[in-house]
């Protein structure tokens, strides 16, 4: 695989809290601001952070989006590995759904996340960068399907994690550019996708297998809980 490349990362805790701070108010000049609008300097002076400070780790406005970017996409990669432990037992389309839903709901609670991953014009270093946490994520949907009841086990070649989590990707930005945000109908038609293409690749036993009966009353069971608790 290509190798990507890393941006030079703040060691000193006073700069990374000074790197930390500029990047807070980025997202903060995003939501109020068309991300072609908003500069280094616009941050810098809003920040209170030298732009001569920002500009030692970041060449530009378009690497500073991404290392947000690249935090957000992250955090979702977190979300999948924690709430992991919740599916265990489930089938396999239910858990397609449910991560579909977690990761839809994430973007929609974090606007600058959908400005950034979803609505905003990639560079080849910015993908490249994206495309290592996306695997990671691959990596764990293979821990998590490998739980679900018939297990289901998720090739590395092809690297069926990651290509389901493209997929689901791709609905997202389409639901993204559409609404500006990701509606139930997108969440559906993504698992859609993700369910098809599974189908087409896991044995045919488990992929003609559909949720029991106790299975469908654990998910009405969960989703009624996830509805009661604020977001």
């Amino acid at each position: 695989m290509e190798a990507i490349p890393r941006l030079r990362k703040p060691a000193q805790a006073r700069t990374q809290e000074r790197v930390a701070r500029a990047l807070q108010t980025a997202e903060q000049l995003l939501l109020a601001g068309n991300p072609e609008e908003v500069s280094i300097p616009d941050i810098a002076e809003a920040s209170g952070v030298p732009r001569a400070s920002l500009y030692q780790f970041y060449a530009n406005k378009h690497q500073l989006f991404a290392a947000i970017a690249e935090q957000h996409l992250s955090r979702v990669a977190e979300e999948v590995k924690h709430g992991g432990s919740a599916l265990k037992g489930f089938h396999w389309r239910q858990i397609t759904f449910l991560l579909v839903q977690a990761a839809s709901q994430y973007y929609n609670r974090n606007p600058v996340a959908g400005i950034l991953i979803l609505g905003w014009p990639m560079s080849r270093e910015t993908y490249l960068a994206q495309e290592v946490t996306i695997e990671n994520i691959g990596d764990e949907l293979r821990v998590i399907y490998a739980t679900a009841s018939p297990p289901v086990a998720l090739t590395a070649a092809p690297d069926v994690g990651t290509i389901i989590t493209e997929l689901a990707f791709s609905l997202m930005k389409y639901g993204y550019y559409r609404q500006g945000e990701i509606s139930e109908e997108i969440i559906q038609q993504a698992s859609i996708a993700v369910v098809g293409y599974l189908q087409q690749v896991l044995p045919p036993e488990v992929a003609q297998s559909q949720p029991s009966e106790q299975q469908v009353s654990a998910l009405q069971a969960l989703l009624a809980a996830s509805a009661r608790t604020p977001a």
